[in-house]
């Protein structure tokens, strides 16, 4: 029975993680500087005020607040587990984990905004959100197989639920700090909005110079 459950969940997360790379490759490049003003102008002739998913430069902000709040949990959630010892709770824990795992992943590949014209500055913040980024997806893997382990290979013991914690906790600081210099570049170096120093989300690569693609 053991078996069974980790087989579903390992399945689980691969079928979402193939939804998720399916959707992404469906999407049509889009040039930003020629479509975003004719979107805008669409918007502002229609009645709703609410504006279609098409209409934004970048899908990335829409995405990268889930894994935030997630790891954020996970991180709380097992420190909790390590004074209550519940079976039951390592399900959740595993479930949070997992799906901000999948939606790092995605914040960070998928829909991650491809750059260009970058100031010197805010090259130097880009470097540090993504850095943290991929911390973030590494830990949180880790963080997830390790919960599988302490589910299906493990009963429960302390020492080994603290030592996920601190993957936790060191995954929960990462996506924190990605979120911060995530801040930075848009309210303070300008890039996103309305498509400011975004390229063309279909391009392979970046001039070294000048851009930058994740």
């Amino acid at each position: 029975m053991k078996t069974k459950h980790f087989f579903s969940i390992t399945m689980l997360l691969v079928f979402l993680g193939g939804v998720t790379s399916s959707l992404a490759s469906t999407v049509k490049p889009v040039d930003y500087k020629t479509e975003f003003s004719a979107t805008s102008e669409l918007a502002l002739q229609s009645d709703s005020v609410q504006a279609d998913l098409d209409t934004f430069p970048n899908l990335h902000p829409m995405v990268v607040h889930f894994p935030i709040v997630l790891l954020l949990l996970a991180a709380i959630l097992q420190l909790n587990q390590l004074f209550i010892m519940n079976r039951t709770m390592d399900w959740v824990i595993l479930l949070t984990i997992g799906t901000g795992f999948i939606g790092a992943y995605v914040a960070g590949t998928l829909v991650h905004p491809h750059t260009e014209g970058l100031t010197e500055m805010a090259k130097n913040v880009l470097e540090q959100h993504d850095k943290y980024a991929e911390w973030t997806v590494w830990s949180s893997a880790l963080a997830a197989v390790l919960k599988v382990v302490s589910l299906f290979g493990l009963k429960l013991k302390r020492g080994f639920e603290l030592a996920v914690f601190v993957i936790m906790a060191f995954s929960a600081y990462s996506v924190s700090q990605a979120g911060h210099f995530g801040a930075q570049l848009v309210y303070l170096e300008g890039v996103g909005p309305q498509g400011k120093y975004l390229g063309t989300e279909g391009e392979e690569g970046h001039d070294e110079s000048d851009g930058h693609s994740h």
